[in-house]
């Protein structure tokens, strides 16, 4: 059996496959799943948890729109000084985690 997560929604492929849309029914087709393993010995169990979502304090929607609409108008200027020290910086950070 296999289990596909796809758009928030959870899709169970076997012969009959049902597809959850919410957490009701996905907590339904976890019981099947539990179901059927109890009935096959030589069966797995299958563990399934929501997904995170953003809320609106995570995302600055203004900044957001304000991007766009320079990306839109061909406004928006990049800092490739400033992208490359932040990667030389992540670089830096990885490669002293590795060597301590």
């Amino acid at each position: 059996m296999k289990i596909e997560s796809s758009n928030n929604s959870l899709t169970i492929l076997q012969p009959g496959a049902v597809r959850a849309t919410n957490d009701t029914e996905a907590q339904s087709a976890v019981g099947a799943v539990q179901k059927a393993g109890a009935t096959n010995p030589g069966s797995s169990t299958v563990s399934l948890t929501a997904l995170p979502t953003a809320t609106d304090s995570d995302i600055d929607t203004a900044k957001v729109e304000s991007i766009k609409a320079a990306l839109r108008d061909g406004s928006y200027t990049i800092d490739s000084g400033k992208i490359a020290d932040g990667m030389i910086s992540t670089a830096r950070d990885l490669l002293q985690t590795v060597t301590r």
